[in-house]
C-alpha cells in the first residue's frame, strides 16, 4: 500500500509540472502585438484523469526487483486527431521504461489537441515519472 500511494504522489507531482508551453508570437513592423493564440494539450478529464488512468494501468511489479529511485520521462506527440504516436521513453529503470510505453499505448482516450489559431496541431507532450521504492 504505501508503494502505491508513493507511486500515486510521485505521478501527480510529475504530471503537475509535466508541460511547458510558450506562446509563439508574430512581431509585425507594424506594431508589436501578439496575433497568434495557443492552447495546450489537455487530456479528457484533466490532469486527475489522466493520473487515475495511469496509475489503474500501471502495473507496479515491474519496480519489485527496482531498488532506490526510478525515473523516466515519457514523450509522445498529440495529433490533430486527438491521437498520440511517437512514444517513447527513457530513464534509469529499462523496466519502467517498457511499462509507460506500454500504457499509454494501452490508453485509448483521445486528447484535446493543441490549437493555433483555432486550428488543431500537433504537439509533443512529455509526463515525467519518479517512483522510490526503499
Amino acid at each position: 500500500m504505501k508503494k502505491i500511494v508513493t507511486f500515486a504522489l510521485c505521478l501527480g507531482f510529475g504530471l503537475a509540472f509535466s508541460q511547458t508551453n510558450q506562446p509563439e508570437t508574430t512581431n509585425n513592423q507594424y506594431n508589436n502585438t501578439e496575433n497568434t493564440v495557443t492552447t495546450p494539450v489537455e487530456y479528457p478529464g484533466g490532469m486527475t484523469a489522466l493520473m487515475q488512468d495511469i496509475s489503474q494501468i500501471f502495473d507496479l511489479s515491474c519496480l519489485e526487483k527496482a531498488s532506490g529511485t526510478s525515473k523516466s520521462l515519457t514523450t509522445f506527440d498529440v495529433n490533430p486527431d486527438g491521437s498520440i504516436s511517437s512514444i517513447s521513453t527513457t530513464g534509469n529503470n529499462r523496466a519502467m521504461n517498457k511499462e509507460m510505453d506500454r500504457v499509454m499505448n494501452v490508453l485509448k482516450k483521445r486528447w484535446k489537441p493543441a490549437t493555433k489559431n483555432g486550428q488543431a496541431i500537433k504537439s509533443t507532450y512529455n509526463i515525467p515519472m519518479t517512483f522510490n521504492n526503499y
